[in-house]
């Protein structure tokens, strides 16, 4: 069984802790203007940004590495191409995210094969953490990208958005095209979800 320690160090060293929040970006309405004039160097520190983030929002939604890489470059080709309509105030993080959800809602839809696992692990430990405990968190990650990949789509996307990109519940209704409440409501089924899943493997969350 995973101890209460590897649950509260997990939920310290990964988004699912609100603790952790990713870098937001707000684009002021000189930016925007540069953006619809071509400003490359712009959008390279606006990739350079988001493009870890909405990599993971895909690969967590459809556990394809190559899913998830050509979504994020259609997402930037698509944003680039369509620079020259963003209005002032246009929140550059929900423009992008739907652009990604809509790409990966189409690519799940015509291939219900994309279900390969990531090689990739969690993230070092710190030194102090032994090999075994390395060993059980890795494995109580691995389980709970498992438990949120297996979910319905709804929740899983707006479970992804809230506790992985930190988004508030009114950009995860403009990204889903959803209203707020029904947003407050898949957040709920999903983390309903991961703890019933959680428990039946006796592993019980911290409070």
């Amino acid at each position: 069984m995973i101890s209460d320690f590897h649950l509260l160090f997990l939920f310290a060293h990964t988004k699912l802790a609100s603790m952790t929040t990713p870098k937001r970006i707000r684009l002021g309405k000189d930016q925007i203007e540069a953006l619809r004039q071509g400003d490359r160097e712009l959008l390279h520190e606006i990739f350079i940004e988001l493009q870890p983030r909405i990599y993971r929002f895909v690969w967590l939604r459809s556990k394809s590495v190559e899913l998830a890489e050509d979504v994020v470059q259609e997402t930037f080709l698509r944003f680039w191409d369509s620079r020259k309509n963003l209005k002032t105030g246009t929140n550059i993080e929900t423009f992008l995210f739907r652009i990604a959800s809509n790409l990966a809602t189409d690519h799940l839809r015509k291939d219900e094969r994309h279900r390969e696992l990531s090689p990739e692990k969690s993230g070092a430990l710190a030194s102090t953490i032994s090999a075994d405990e390395t060993a059980e968190y890795n494995q109580l990650a691995e389980i709970i990208d498992d438990i949120i990949s297996s979910m319905s789509e709804a929740p899983r996307t707006a479970f992804t958005l809230s506790r992985y990109e930190a988004l508030q519940h009114k950009e995860i209704a403009e990204v889903m095209g959803i209203s707020v409440r029904t947003v407050e409501k898949h957040i709920s089924k999903a983390l309903q979800t991961l703890k019933e899943k959680l428990q039946a493997l006796d592993i019980v969350l911290p409070s």
